[in-house]
């Protein structure tokens, strides 16, 4: 589940990516899964943004929230990640 034109170069950035698609999937705001999870607003937005590392306990809690496995989430975000990287290969961004 990949938001239309994000690149992803870090794990970061797929694994917030993949936590975005879920979030809007299940049909809940950043606020609806801040207020449910106990993590501030912008830490979700930190987090989604990939600007932030979420620690193993966090991931857990946003999955357990967003009702997916833990590990379909890493794995989402892994698949992303691996996309973006084949793209970027083959489609390098032209120099000036």
């Amino acid at each position: 589940m990949k938001t239309r034109g994000q690149n992803t170069e870090t794990l970061e950035q797929a694994f917030g990516q993949t936590v975005l698609a879920w979030r809007r999937k299940r049909g809940l705001s950043q606020m609806d899964l801040s207020v449910a999870s106990g993590y501030s607003l912008r830490y979700i937005g930190d987090i989604e943004r990939g600007a932030k590392s979420a620690t193993i306990r966090t991931m857990h809690d946003l999955a357990t929230l967003l009702d997916v496995r833990l590990g379909a989430l890493v794995a989402e975000a892994e698949n992303l990640l691996e996309l973006d990287s084949k793209s970027r290969k083959r489609f390098p961004k032209a120099k000036p």
